[in-house]
């Protein structure tokens, strides 16, 4: 008998230690959680539910991002404007490179007050004086667009600010979901 908790325990030790270095690893580089604060993302997040966030893949437009600022605050953002791309809003209507892109995640919001403005008429040129948004940075909103702090405030974002994108709402249990892009 004393033979066989040997064994179980001679087992069990290793796969604890590895699960444990795989957690960390995960936790530490590959998927980490984040607390979100402020109702910059409203309607698609909200002040103090967690998200999951991914620290690696090509960043698309309409991702939601975290961005660092050199000023070390942190944000989180959609993006809009991608490489190269030249954007601009009239009558609360998306326009990247002259087309009419639809944004699906504020369709909600936008049909709930469809009396008053949600994203304000700017242009590209009009916020940074370059038709364009520069190589390496992206052109980045909040989804409660009358509240937001983002690039019509700061500017364009370098690639190397943004540390990741949110993919599910993990906290509270009753509001899990997956972060939509589009």
């Amino acid at each position: 008998m004393s033979r066989l908790k040997g064994i179980r325990w001679g087992y069990w030790i290793p796969l604890v230690f590895i699960a444990t270095i795989c957690a960390l690893f995960v936790r530490s580089f590959l998927i980490v959680p984040l607390e979100i604060d402020g109702n910059s993302m409203e309607p698609t997040l909200h002040s103090r539910e967690k998200a999951l966030v991914q620290n690696f893949g090509r960043i698309r437009r309409f991702d939601v991002v975290i961005i660092k600022m050199p000023d070390d605050k942190t944000y989180i953002k959609r993006v809009i404007g991608m490489p190269g791309d030249t954007l601009a809003y009239r009558n609360d209507k998306l326009y990247i490179n002259g087309q009419h892109i639809r944004e699906n995640f504020l369709k909600r919001v936008i049909k709930q007050d469809s009396n008053q403005t949600y994203t304000s008429d700017f242009s590209l040129k009009e916020l940074t004086g370059s038709n364009h948004v520069p190589q390496g940075q992206y052109f980045v909103l909040g989804d409660n667009r009358r509240i937001s702090k983002d690039s019509r405030t700061f500017g364009t974002v370098k690639s190397s600010w943004v540390t990741g994108k949110a993919i599910i709402v993990y906290w509270p249990l009753w509001n899990f979901k997956w972060i939509s892009r589009n």
